[in-house]
């Protein structure tokens, strides 16, 4: 069930501080994002033991358009769990040192229901490519673990299918080679780790598909934390 995280309403949750605005960082050439040496071996997030979900006062998700300028071009569901045992993720109650799972689905040339409050273009463009997904703010309290669905992507893309993920200026992007074709309706599960709890859905994504840029909306972290040497 998609459910939203958070509301358009509701700017953060009640245990966290709100972040300043980041300055977004301008889009690559080609389709591509970064270009940096500074490389996170992917980790499958099959592998990840997770535990509970940040609960938002509407639930846990946060359903969002990919838009470039007036059109959509791919669906964007967000949310964040503990890396524990628990089945609840609550970060006013969470113990000190819980790590924070950040995991996205990106599905290019879909479109579904969008949380209230969140922009709906009236149309929607299928995508013959798509190259790149990343972080337009700080990866607060980085932990250096990153990744994505390795066998999913793997048996619904070209075989050998290997995203490289960087992290330069401290924002984390995962880049699809060209030669892996992802394209309308094939969803990639991304993540990423933190030391640092959402703080609200004030977070800015960037999608490249097409040669073209594309933004949404989703949890963001509350500024602080160490980063990850990867990423400086």
């Amino acid at each position: 069930m998609r459910i939203a995280i958070l509301s358009a309403s509701v700017m953060a949750l009640a245990a966290c501080n709100g972040v300043a605005d980041e300055e977004p960082i301008p889009p690559e050439e080609e389709g591509t994002v970064s270009d940096t040496q500074d490389i996170v071996t992917p980790t499958d997030f099959a592998s990840l033991e997770l535990g509970g979900t940040v609960q938002g006062p509407l639930g846990p998700e946060i359903e969002v358009s990919l838009i470039a300028g007036d059109v959509a071009v791919g669906d964007l569901s967000s949310r964040v769990q503990c890396q524990n045992d628990g089945e609840t993720c609550d970060p006013e109650t969470a113990p000190e040192g819980t790590i924070y799972t950040y995991i996205y689905e990106v599905r290019p040339g879909f479109d579904g229901p969008n949380d209230e409050g969140m922009p709906t273009p009236e149309r929607l463009i299928p995508v013959e490519q798509a190259t790149s997904f990343a972080l337009d703010f700080p990866a607060y309290g980085f932990t250096g673990v990153a990744g994505y669905d390795i066998e999913a992507a793997g048996e619904m893309l070209a075989p050998g299918f290997n995203a490289v993920i960087s992290c330069e200026g401290g924002r984390i992007t995962w880049t699809v080679p060209p030669e892996a074709n992802w394209s309308t309706g094939e969803t990639i599960t991304f993540f990423w780790q933190s030391t640092q709890p959402p703080a609200g859905p004030e977070g800015r994504y960037r999608f490249v598909a097409d040669g073209e840029e594309a933004t949404g909306i989703g949890p963001i972290p509350a500024e602080g934390g160490e980063m990850a040497a990867v990423c400086e």
